[in-house]
């Protein structure tokens, strides 16, 4: 199955550890989504027999955390961040570490899968989990092991994250829709590959943002630039097109680009 085929079926990927596999089908030796799936539901399963009688929600999730985080030994990539393959799901698992985004998937998706409504936080510069509880949201940071997260922490971490060039506010702390997850993990790919002018690399990210958000025209505007850089003029003429179309009001980037292409 790829992309697109995916997001035919499950365009809000809900589905969000074999969305993930398939955002980055291309960097991998084998895209089947298959082995991700089942080692999920393993450990799903495993957890399922550990779950606290009678039912405590802080205790279960000191389970699943304790099973991700000192059982198997996941880990944020403090030493190696900008590693591409802390972005693909399949390497994640099999090296036991990667990107606050990529854990965080991972975690969502084993929540998941033992009734929680768990989501994604996208705080700028750095990716967080949450539950949904009948007392609001309980926020959590895969890259740390499953540490807790109040406004406290989360003010450390936003400045951690951005040298200090942001200020934290509550209001970052709002779920991320999972198909803007996808987006997300799939641009950390995208911009590290163009800051190494990896253009073979950049090509199919820019083409998969442009399938995961197709009506924003900036993935096109990025794909049309590595066109460029590819010598491929036809292609990126058509993309910029396309993106005007899309844009709200002229856009004098595109159109300076179109003057010298037309």
């Amino acid at each position: 199955m790829s992309l697109l085929e995916y997001l035919r079926e499950d365009p809000d990927c809900r589905n969000l550890a074999e969305g993930a596999v398939h955002a980055v089908a291309p960097a991998l030796d084998d895209p089947d989504p298959s082995l991700v799936t089942l080692q999920l539901k393993e450990w799903a399963d495993t957890l399922a027999g550990r779950m606290p009688l009678p039912w405590n929600t802080h205790k279960a999730i000191d389970a699943l955390n304790h099973l991700l985080f000192v059982e198997l030994g996941f880990e944020g990539d403090h030493e190696t961040y900008d590693d591409p393959l802390n972005a693909l799901i399949p390497e994640v698992i099999s090296r036991r570490k990667g990107l606050p985004i990529a854990l965080s998937i991972l975690w969502v998706d084993l929540a998941r899968r033992l009734g929680f409504d768990a989501v994604g936080v996208g705080l700028p510069g750095h990716f967080i989990t949450a539950l949904r509880t009948d007392f609001g949201l309980l926020f959590f940071d895969p890259f740390h092991g499953g540490r807790p997260v109040g406004d406290a922490r989360g003010a450390e971490l936003m400045k951690a994250a951005t040298a200090g060039r942001r200020a934290f506010h509550p209001d970052m702390l709002r779920p991320t829709p999972d198909r803007q997850i996808l987006i997300r993990l799939v641009r950390n790919l995208h911009q590290r590959f163009m800051q190494a002018e990896s253009w073979e690399e950049a090509i199919w990210t820019s083409t998969h943002l442009v399938l995961l958000d197709p009506k924003n025209p900036g993935p096109l505007k990025d794909r049309a630039f590595v066109h460029l850089q590819r010598n491929e003029p036809t292609p990126a003429l058509a993309d910029l097109r396309e993106a005007q179309l899309l844009s709200p009001g002229p856009d004098p980037e595109i159109l300076a680009w179109l003057a010298q292409l037309e």
